[in-house]
């Protein structure tokens, strides 16, 4: 690959910082520390979670055709986190459920239409036990991110989940990507 056409990547310094930030957030998300979570949130955040919709053979699999599952800003994920975060706010998450969230394939690169953001790529996967099910729930899904440099950290400005199943067998959604 000749040096024009190789496509740009973070230092490994960054790199690693941005792989902590995910494991982290993954054990935020795992412990239902949602007010914690809230707070890696840029103020601007766009959080979109779509679904695949899949075609005949031999024809693209189109991804995040038609409304999606969520559609949210800083205000509505403010108002999900709390109910999320209360169990006497919501019957669906009571008692609470068990989680463990995996990220991996995390690539990252420097955004090209805003300084100090960093485009990233990666894959989720949730691992749900739930009181009443016999049966763990497994949900897996391929994040687009957009984080902004901030102080020490990151912010997340922005995020697409796409999640594979085309046929959720959850009885909800009670949880965050």
């Amino acid at each position: 690959m000749s040096t024009e056409t190789a496509p740009r990547v973070v230092e490994d310094a960054l790199y690693r910082r941005l792989c902590d930030f995910y494991y982290d957030e993954a054990d935020l998300l795992s412990q239902r520390q949602y007010v914690k979570w809230f707070a890696l949130l840029a103020e601007d955040i766009h959080y979109r979670v779509g679904f695949p919709e899949f075609y005949e053979h031999g024809t693209r699999r189109q991804v995040g055709i038609g409304n999606p599952y969520f559609d949210d800003n800083h205000v509505s994920l403010k108002v999900r986190t709390n109910l999320l975060g209360n169990p006497t706010t919501t019957t669906a998450e009571n008692p609470p459920s068990i989680y463990n969230y995996f990220v991996t394939n995390i690539r990252a690169r420097p955004a090209t239409d805003e300084a100090d953001a960093i485009d990233v790529d990666s894959r989720l996967l949730i691992y749900r036990v739930r009181a009443s099910e016999p049966v763990p729930f497994i949900l897996g899904a391929r994040r687009k991110d957009r984080l902004r440099i901030a102080g020490d950290g990151f912010r997340i400005a922005r995020r697409d989940a796409a999640i594979d199943q085309s046929i959720i067998q959850s009885p909800n959604l009670s949880f965050l990507l």
